[in-house]
């Protein structure tokens, strides 16, 4: 029992605050080493001081409380390297979204919106919740699988019948026009736009869709159901898509 010190000479030690302190315990992080049965106090070793630096430190690094947990039981560089790595994913997606954001505060005209009537077309598809950052697996992994049982008739499409994104899952619908599909979309008037290279990429992306429901309302007509993205790419060039909304 020599080596026990009180919560506040162990939280001045490791630079973390009682509160702090608290909260790993409650997480299973750092438990004290005993708690008063009488007075609830916690005490700490001495050789907790190791852990309790550690936690620090990642948590200065933003490392969430659950990943903390898991460096701690498996200490190993792997898991640090992993944890940057998905820092500078985020890192560059947040430097492309202020990228973005700076071409609409200079308001740049990006996007062309004109109207055309699409189909009638009959497809095979499969509809499905996703998140957003399942999205592009999803679709291209559900492309191949219908072009594996059907004969392409047009070019691949998805309809997003709800929205996706951090905190929706749609849902999604992938869709294959072929000669005999299952499904059939009526000749339907729609506002567009084409989407090319970067700009089919969140977040520019937004853009193309924004264009095309601002040239609604500015020209007084009504979106008239979900958007379609159309794959308009050929082999060997960069990504191509056209936003295609049913207007009335």
């Amino acid at each position: 029992m020599e080596d026990l010190i009180p919560i506040g000479q162990f939280g001045a030690a490791s630079r973390l605050s009682p509160k702090a302190l608290r909260l790993y315990d409650e997480n299973g992080l750092l438990p004290p080493a005993r708690v008063d049965p009488d007075t609830g106090y916690r005490l700490y070793r001495l050789s907790q001081l190791r852990d309790a630096t550690l936690i620090g430190l990642l948590r200065s690094a933003g490392m969430p409380l659950a990943e903390v947990r898991r460096v701690l039981r498996e200490p190993s560089a792997v898991r640090l390297d992993e944890y940057q790595a998905t820092l500078a994913e985020e890192l560059a997606e947040r430097v492309r979204i202020l990228d973005y954001v700076r071409r609409i505060l200079k308001e740049e005209q990006m996007f062309e919106v004109q109207t055309k009537t699409l189909g009638p077309l009959r497809y095979v598809s499969r509809t499905a919740h996703v998140r957003v950052e399942e999205l592009p697996r999803h679709i291209e992994a559900t492309i191949q699988e219908l072009r594996a049982k059907n004969v392409p008739a047009g070019p691949d499409f998805v309809v997003y019948h709800g929205e996706v994104n951090e905190d929706a899952d749609g849902p999604v619908e992938v869709a294959l026009p072929t000669e005999n599909g299952e499904h059939e979309r009526p000749a339907t008037e729609v506002a567009f736009t084409v989407a090319e290279g970067a700009d089919t990429t969140f977040p520019a992306i937004i853009g193309a869709y924004d264009a095309v429901a601002t040239w609604a309302k500015q020209n007084g007509r009504d979106l008239d159901g979900p958007p379609l993205e159309i794959n308009r790419c050929e082999e060997g060039q960069p990504p191509r898509l056209e936003i295609a909304w049913p207007i009335r």
